[in-house]
């Protein structure tokens, strides 16, 4: 169950032009009334801090297309996940079709996560 806090800053993010949801450590994130972009995911527990700002950058990443035809197929983004100075949020993961997008490569390069593959359900990983 959400916390008063997170019902508050989900309410703000609304304010700002955003739908966002939360539903077991996931939030999806995308621009209102941009239908045809992908939602954005981001997976934090509630109770660890989340910038409006970051989601609002990752929002739009996720709602970038290419006059010819690229178009972002999915967006999400890692626990580091914060503000980036170049419009886009350090920690957005993205894949693409038909473009790259400069920005959101290499502005924050090993500034702390890892990939280590488990063998563990997110149950275990949560509990």
């Amino acid at each position: 169950m959400p916390s008063k806090n997170l019902n508050r800053l989900l309410r703000a993010l609304a304010r700002r032009g955003l739908d966002v949801t939360y539903d077991n450590h996931i939030y999806s994130v995308c621009l209102k009334n941009s239908h045809e972009a992908p939602a954005a995911e981001v997976l934090l527990p509630d109770s660890l801090p989340l910038e409006a700002k970051a989601l609002l950058q990752l929002a739009n990443l996720a709602n970038a297309s290419h006059p010819a035809g690229g178009q972002v197929n999915k967006c999400c983004a890692t626990p580091d996940f914060h503000p980036g100075d170049s419009g886009v949020a350090i920690g957005s993961i993205l894949e693409t079709e038909g473009m790259l997008i400069p920005a959101a490569v290499g502005t924050d390069i090993n500034c702390g996560m890892r990939l280590h593959v488990a063998d563990l359900s997110l149950d275990r990983i949560w509990a």
